[in-house]
């Protein structure tokens, strides 16, 4: 069935239950035997769950990009209006003012506005009220999570896929009594309509930092930011324009928390012998790296900004300049997967972050046989306590 079809009804209904049954009672049955012996499955020290899981994954997420069924992994904040308090939603109001030089001159060329912005707190709710988003305590320390998805998908509600993590952050890292995680807009890009390409993400993000700050009375010390995959890209993102930027009452925050960043949209780390091509049977995230994400962020621009402009892939090796570019950045951490397909911008962007800022500002923990977001899935058990011990250790030093 030609490719542009199968996003339109009826034959997107259609070409979805065809998958379905073909997933059920063909491909699962293939996998579930292909994966019953250690030699057989993508790697020998895999369980056998694992093998399934990811070889099914790498069936499932082709299908929601080729029939751009986006909407089954967004989850609209307006759906929880009636019961905000419940799930910990707030709105945060757009301020332009925050919005300024480079960024700015980006919004404006891929026509991108200031809207309002949603979050949601997990954690401690006011003792009087029993309502989220109180304001900070004395000397209170919080989480600030941007959640994954190829900035196309993805969710920070109490109902999405980054939820379970968030929770077990908190129970891991006692120091921190409550996380916000922003619901920063989406994209779209073609063939579907241009909608919140760059830089509607860290607008968002930005105005996100400034509420925890200047609203609720953090102090930026005690804010740690983390995010996975897409989520780690806007983290670095957010500590550049913070560097580079000069916001009134803003500072870096505590730390940076970078799970599976990904760091080079612009597809520069793709050569024969590259991570992108050698783990492709070993990851689960193909079609967020085949161009349909890059496209949705690019919006209006060309591809050459893909490539060349940090804010889009701060580790391209296409980067006119590289040195400094990590300059004033806070203490970070990056939690990768040895199995990942972007493992090696991964490691491009850790070895540009030391030369910046010295080796003791910045921790690499490589968990040899995990995939995309270890902390995120559920096949990860095995390398799970593994992680947190290297996170409580290297949190305990900065909060």
């Amino acid at each position: 069935m030609p490719g542009n079809l199968i996003r339109y009804q009826p034959f997107k209904t259609l070409y979805l239950a065809y998958f379905a049954f073909i997933f059920l009672f063909f491909r699962l049955p293939y996998y579930i035997a292909l994966s019953l012996f250690p030699w057989t499955r993508p790697r020998s020290s895999w369980t056998a769950r694992r093998a399934i899981l990811v070889r099914s994954l790498q069936d499932i997420v082709p299908v929601v990009f080729d029939t751009a069924s986006f909407d089954v992994a967004r989850i609209d904040p307006h759906s929880f209006s009636k019961i905000r308090d419940e799930v910990g939603l707030v709105w945060i109001d757009a301020k332009p003012e925050l919005v300024v030089g480079e960024i700015k001159e980006m919004a404006e060329r891929n026509k991108v506005d200031v809207e309002n912005v949603a979050g949601y707190w997990y954690g401690k709710r006011d003792s009087e009220t029993g309502r989220a988003g109180q304001r900070a305590g004395p000397d209170e320390k919080v989480m600030y999570a941007l959640h994954a998805g190829g900035f196309v998908i993805g969710s920070a509600a109490p109902t999405g896929g980054s939820a379970g993590m968030y929770k077990d952050l908190l129970h891991e890292l006692p120091q921190f009594s409550r996380l916000f995680a922003l619901q920063y807009r989406l994209s779209d890009g073609p063939p579907l309509p241009i909608k919140n390409p760059v830089p509607a993400h860290l607008i968002d993000a930005i105005i996100g930092y400034d509420y925890l700050i200047n609203e609720l009375g953090f102090k930026p010390s005690n804010i740690l930011v983390l995010g996975d995959s897409a989520g780690g890209t806007l983290t670095a993102q957010l500590a550049k324009y913070i560097a580079s930027s000069d916001l009134p009452n803003i500072s870096q925050p505590g730390g940076l928390l970078l799970l599976s960043p990904s760091m080079d949209w612009g597809e520069t780390h793709t050569h024969s012998e590259s991570t992108m091509l050698r783990h492709r049977s070993t990851d689960w995230i193909v079609p967020f790296n085949d161009g349909y994400c890059s496209r949705a962020m690019l919006g209006y621009l060309p591809w050459s900004v893909a490539q060349t402009n940090w804010y889009f892939s701060p580790a391209s090796l296409a980067l006119p300049e590289k040195k400094g570019t990590f300059r004033g950045f806070p203490p970070t951490m990056f939690l990768v997967g040895g199995a990942e397909m972007t493992l090696d911008g991964m490691k491009t962007a850790y070895g540009m972050m030391v030369e910046d800022l010295g080796e003791e500002e910045v921790t690499w923990v490589e968990l040899e046989d995990a995939t995309h977001i270890v902390l995120s899935l559920p096949w990860h058990e095995e390398e799970k306590s593994e992680a947190y011990r290297a996170v409580r250790k290297w949190a305990d030093t900065l909060f």
